[in-house]
């Protein structure tokens, strides 16, 4: 009896002493979710205000 509890115990000791689990951190996911949002609202921003785009040319003009 008395050697089931050592071992309990030292089995008990060593999970104690186990360094502790590192902690995911939310940070960097939440920047680069806000850096893609940055960006879109940029790149829709332009798309909605750029001119037209021509495909046809322009009529010339003669001399001038």
């Amino acid at each position: 009896m008395t050697n089931e509890r050592f071992a309990a115990s030292l089995t008990e000791a060593r999970l104690l002493l186990q360094p502790p689990e590192p902690v995911a951190r939310a940070w960097p996911a939440v920047l680069a979710a806000l850096a893609f949002a940055v960006c879109a609202l940029g790149f829709a921003t332009a798309a909605i205000l750029a001119p037209p785009v021509q495909m046809t040319p322009p009529p010339e003009r003669g001399p001038v």
